[in-house]
């Protein structure tokens, strides 16, 4: 019994510095756990706290939150694709064997004709997907998205008809601009151009819009600024400001072609803003987009009879076509300023004024000479940058409301 007892005593002693020892152990995981949760929570504090974080989250949810934001960010896209087509083009022209401004035109049209075709198969595929779902779906959800644009227009013209209006400003403002270059020094026609972001808030008004002062005011900044722009490019250095001014009471039929190609860009901005609501973005951009190849192709017959009334062949117009390099920078040219431009255009000025958005498409200069510089090594005079920190500051007092 003694020995039982005594037996009894040291088990019970055993158990409980067993009992204990565990004890311990489970304080000291606790603890760890708790500490390794205390440190990624400082470092998630840290990470959350983090003032450039905070910066991209709040531009971002802006953005994402409001219409007109999202409108501009778009449009502000658009200006970079603009932007590079600059440089492209200024590529196939320099290239060997180079087309004409007809062939280039046509040629880039019908790639951007032939862009919009997948693009449409994959809308139609998923309008069917989601219509094959159910019979109710098919009548009350698509076919009211699909007639939507419609509605809108069912006292107005069709599709069609916007379409062509919109391939007719757009072929006049490079046509008028291209023809008055033939007459007008190149510097001066480079200023009439760009006046196209005064053009509109004068379109706009006339229209019976009201224009804030603070879009004005952002006009008058971006012109001054492609002023300065326009006048410091390497190749018109021998015209000067004072030229440019000087030889206003010489206006010429070449100053009223280009400036009538201001006003056709101009009408197109603004025509765009006032029908971008009541149709497709595809169905309209592809339809224009089709039109113009259209009207390049005219461009090119009257070119190609031209060219062999006078005892030259159709290769002349386009001696290099079999450089692969050229292909593939038309190709660019057709798919991202092209078609992706003119459909995400369509969807940025929906929320955005005709006079702010060509404001800020006025940023193409200045994208423009970021991809001179980083693919062609092309360095921006002062003036240059001068004249891109006015368009910058004309995009943001426009934006004020």
């Amino acid at each position: 019994m003694a020995f039982n007892s005594q037996h009894r005593d040291h088990y019970s002693t055993f158990q409980q510095g067993d009992k204990q020892q565990q004890l311990k152990q489970q304080r000291k995981q606790t603890f760890l756990s708790v500490d390794r949760g205390s440190n990624a929570q400082d470092e998630t504090i840290e990470i959350s706290s983090s003032p450039i974080v905070s910066k991209i989250s709040s531009i971002v949810q802006t953005i994402t939150s409001s219409k007109t934001a999202k409108g501009r960010a778009i449009l502000l896209f658009v200006a970079f694709l603009y932007g590079t087509l600059n440089v492209t083009l200024r590529a196939i022209y320099a290239s060997d064997g180079a087309p004409t401004a007809s062939v280039l035109s046509l040629v880039r049209q019908c790639l951007s004709v032939l862009t919009f075709i997948p693009i449409i198969a994959s809308a139609n595929n998923r309008n069917n997907a989601a219509g094959n779902e159910t019979e109710r779906e098919e009548n009350l959800g698509i076919k009211v998205s699909s007639t939507s644009f419609e509605e809108d227009e069912s006292n107005s013209r069709p599709m069609w008809l916007a379409a062509a209006e919109l391939a007719f400003w757009n072929c006049g403002a490079q046509g008028l601009i291209n023809a008055g270059l033939l007459f007008s020094p190149a510097a001066r026609a480079s200023f009439l151009t760009q006046t196209s972001v005064v053009l509109t808030p004068l379109i706009s008004a006339v229209a019976g819009e009201t224009i804030q002062s603070s879009v004005w005011g952002g006009c008058a900044l971006a012109l001054v600024g492609l002023f300065l722009i326009s006048t410091s490019s390497s190749d018109t250095s021998s015209v000067t400001d004072t030229d440019i001014l000087a030889t206003a009471s010489s206006f010429n039929q070449g100053d009223a072609m280009i400036l009538l190609g201001a006003l056709s860009w101009s009408a197109y901005i603004f025509r765009t803003s006032q029908i971008a609501n009541k149709y497709s973005e595809l169905d309209l951009q592809f339809t224009k987009t089709a039109f113009l190849a259209g009207m390049y192709g005219i461009w090119f017959l009257f070119e190609a009879l031209s060219t062999l009334k006078s005892g030259g062949t159709l290769l002349q117009l386009w001696s290099g076509f079999q450089s692969i390099p050229v292909w593939i920078i038309l190709a660019y040219s057709a798919v991202g300023p092209g078609a992706i431009a003119d459909l995400l255009q369509q969807q940025g000025q929906k929320e955005v004024t005709a006079s702010e958005s060509n404001i800020i498409l006025c940023m193409e200069s200045i994208f423009a000479a970021v991809c001179a510089f980083t693919l062609l090594g092309e360095v921006s005079s002062i003036k240059e940058v001068i004249g891109g920190l006015f368009i910058v500051v004309a995009a943001i007092l426009a934006s004020k409301q």
